[in-house]
């Protein structure tokens, strides 16, 4: 009987909990919505809490000393439990990280917040790309201006209210402004609008100075379309933010009806003349880029198990160089790790040329070779097409180049598609034959590994040894052989475009500044015939000799050679 009680009881408490939220959401969500605004009724249904959302509440303060205690005292006054303050001071030149780091020492609350000091003041889009790309997923972030604060202490817990809905990926609220307290601004946007992309183009209002979505979400977006012209977006940066995000989730863009956060302009800056110029120039280049495609959903954990490995086909393009092709692979095996399929499409111009790459199979046997002679009509486009198709086991990434070119240095595939991967860009530049690094505005993306916006003179930039995604390759027009697979490649490389290298070099290039003669290339190829090979250890020595058509050669061993996999 007495079992029975306790577990009435708990079915009670559970169900006044229930309705209690519900109740309490109900509250904060509620309106008169209209037939425009489907959208936000379909969001603003409640959920049950399943669980609590960790909220990374995220303030970027820049002199603004005078009113730091109303926004930290705004943030600790919250009654929701599961948050993490990051309070990052972005070059202020007056007390404002003191200031903040004292008060917070006074009521000892060092455990529940981070601050990160910027020197130098930096663009705001920069910080948050490098933050916000540090969190885990399922974080919901919450913007704040460190002259602003939340406008009552209920805040995150109507958000948690908000994001128990698994449809809701970004909201944003209305908000009031200091010191009159009579402007209560932003507003629901229609259906119409969300739906049909009309942000970017016909839209001249931000929607909140107060938003929130998931880590997650805000990771989703290119690097590319948070720079111009090569550096990150100060002016304008809230525009930057928010149409990729609304374009990606239009039905997943929750409105908030409540006054949810105080805006401070009791100072408020004149904007200079290039200030101006800059912001106009900076809007103007957003609203005219490429809308971004609707996700279907919305990747709130890690996409594989820490044990998982990114792994790359391989494409080898050879005509003529048997010689070269043999010191390329042997490269690849010796530097480069995690690596697919291996594929080499090769052309010899006669008998002797033909053998020679016959004895490479012979030595290479988990490499496939394919004779682009063999080939109705030596169709390349659909010789590289089948390369490039999907199969089963096949990766989504290709690194794809010419046999003219050797890793001197170790590469993990891993490493550089995991970069890919993170700023959503196409082309990773293997084969750069100087260094690079660092370029200006060059931008760290993990240890080694940097990016940088093409802009025109790097959009021109001729076909090198590139890591890519094989979806730039779905359709292949006008590839009727080599070269025009290179201008085809080339094409893809717009200036807008974000690609990646190495800090450091990692390969280095077989190539004369004269093209070799047909008397020299027969002349390795019965080289080759004979038993040589290049010297790899030896090259680097001896680049001066090379340049001159003499290469360093040593008698190889005839042995297979195997990929070894990790």
């Amino acid at each position: 009987m007495k079992k029975a009680s306790v577990f009435l009881f708990l079915i009670a408490a559970l169900v006044s909990t229930f309705y209690g939220v519900r109740k309490h959401f109900s509250q904060i969500t509620h309106r008169q919505i209209g037939k425009e605004e489907e959208i936000q009724k379909g969001l603003a249904t409640f959920y049950p809490l399943l669980e609590d959302q960790m909220i990374v509440a995220l303030v970027i303060a820049e002199n603004v000393e005078k009113d730091v205690e109303r926004n930290l005292r705004s943030l600790f006054d919250q009654t929701y439990p599961h948050v993490r303050i990051l309070y990052i001071d972005n070059g202020s030149t007056d007390k404002t990280y003191e200031k903040a780091q004292q008060w917070v020492q006074d009521r000892g609350k060092q455990s529940a917040i981070t601050f990160i000091k910027k020197e130098e003041k930096r663009p705001l889009l920069e910080i948050l790309y490098e933050v916000i790309g540090g969190c885990d997923p399922h974080d919901v972030i919450a913007l704040l201006d460190g002259k602003d604060w939340l406008s009552h202490e209920n805040v995150f817990e109507h958000l948690n209210c908000a994001y128990a809905n698994p449809d809701v990926w970004m909201t944003y609220s209305r908000f009031i402004s200091h010191p009159d307290y009579k402007d209560v601004k932003g507003r629901v946007f229609s259906d119409a609008i969300l739906k049909e992309k009309k942000l970017r183009k016909e839209v001249r209002e931000e929607l909140s100075p107060f938003l929130t979505f998931y880590a997650g979400f805000f990771q989703e977006i290119k690097l590319q379309d948070l720079l111009y012209q090569g550096s990150f977006i100060d002016e304008a940066w809230r525009l930057a933010l928010e149409l990729p995000l609304v374009e990606m989730g239009p039905e997943h863009v929750l409105f908030m009806d409540e006054v949810s956060y105080v805006k401070n302009e009791r100072e408020k800056n004149f904007d200079h003349k290039l200030h101006l110029q800059k912001l106009a120039a900076t809007q103007s280049h957003l609203r005219s880029q490429k809308v971004y495609p609707k996700l279907s959903t919305l990747k709130l954990r890690a996409n594989f198990p820490k044990q998982h490995r990114y792994k790359s086909d391989v494409i080898v393009f050879s005509e003529d160089s048997p010689l070269h092709l043999y010191a390329c692979l042997e490269s690849i095996f010796l530097k480069v790790r995690d690596i697919n399929e291996i594929y080499v499409l090769y052309k010899g111009s006669d008998q002797e040329f033909e053998r020679a790459y016959l004895n490479l199979q012979n030595e290479f046997q988990n490499v496939q070779f394919l004779n682009v002679c063999d080939y109705p009509g030596n169709d390349f486009s659909s010789l590289i097409t089948q390369v490039l198709s999907n199969r089963r086991h096949s990766s989504p990434y290709v690194m794809i180049g010419e046999d003219l070119m050797i890793f001197e240095e170790s590469i993990r595939m891993h490493d550089c598609i995991e970069a890919l991967e993170k700023t959503h860009a196409d082309h990773f530049f293997l084969g750069v034959e100087e260094e690079v690094a660092p370029l200006p505005h060059a931008i760290a993306i993990s240890p080694g590994i940097y990016a940088w916006q093409l802009g025109t003179e790097g959009s021109h930039k001729g076909f090198t040894l590139t890591l890519c995604r094989k979806s730039l390759f779905e359709t292949l027009e006008n590839t009727k052989d080599f070269p025009a697979f290179k201008q085809f490649w080339k094409g893809k490389l717009t200036p807008e475009a974000v690609a990646l290298f190495f800090e450091e070099k990692k390969t280095l290039p077989m190539k004369f500044q004269t093209e070799a003669s047909s008397a020299v290339k027969k002349k390795w190829g019965h080289q080759f015939i004979e038993g040589f090979k290049i010297d790899l250890p030896s090259l680097t020595c001896e680049m001066d000799e090379m340049e001159k058509g003499e290469l360093p050669l040593i008698k190889r061993e005839k042995k297979r050679i195997t990929h070894k996999q990790e």
